[in-house]
């Protein structure tokens, strides 16, 4: 099963278990379940297990399972503040509209957390640092400047929540998309 696989059955899980259990608490369990199956399927997946690898992999699909859910619920959240917006407060439960940015907000920050250590966990598999991994590690950076600066910026300067953790979604998608395309552009 490949790599690509692990993180699409976790994030399968996930949708599962956000649509069948609407409770309050439906994103923590269901973040925490989709979590620990795909780190369960990564062993279950792999007999033989080295440890840098392994960590490397593991963060790396985290990175991934986390932004994809903070994706998701960046859209949930769109649709209610429109919802709202066009009036139609019939269908919509009560929810803290600020609340629910600051939680995707830290969602991305573990996402870009675990980037991190993916990036960390290649470097240090890495004898030679090619142009590919610097193209990384400066993507990487530019990830945490930009995290950085919304978190000061929304901490000291009022910066709103909603444009941090667009600003900050943006640069995650970036910085994935860097990383895919790098690979792509240095292998050919």
């Amino acid at each position: 099963m490949s790599f690509i696989t692990q993180v699409t059955i976790s994030i399968v899980i996930y949708f599962i278990i956000r649509f069948f259990y609407q409770k309050e608490r439906s994103l923590y369990v269901s973040l925490y379940v989709s979590a620990f199956s795909y780190i369960l399927i990564y062993l279950l997946t792999y007999e033989v297990i080295t440890i840098l690898p392994t960590i490397h992999f593991m963060v790396t699909g985290l990175s991934l399972l986390f932004i994809f859910i903070a994706y998701n619920e960046i859209l949930i959240l769109e649709r209610k503040v429109r919802k709202i917006k066009l009036g139609d407060l019939a269908s919509i439960e009560p929810f803290s509209i600020e609340r629910n940015y600051k939680i995707v907000f830290k969602l991305l920050g573990m996402g870009l957390l675990f980037l991190s250590l993916a990036l960390i966990s290649g470097l240090s598999m890495q004898s030679i640092f090619t142009a590919n991994l610097i193209f990384k590690a400066v993507f990487t950076f530019i990830a945490w400047l930009i995290f950085v600066i919304t978190v000061l910026g929304v901490k000291y300067f009022n910066f709103p929540i909603k444009y941090g953790t667009r600003s900050l979604f943006i640069a995650m998608w970036a910085v994935l998309g860097a990383y895919f395309m790098n690979s792509y552009i240095i292998g050919s």
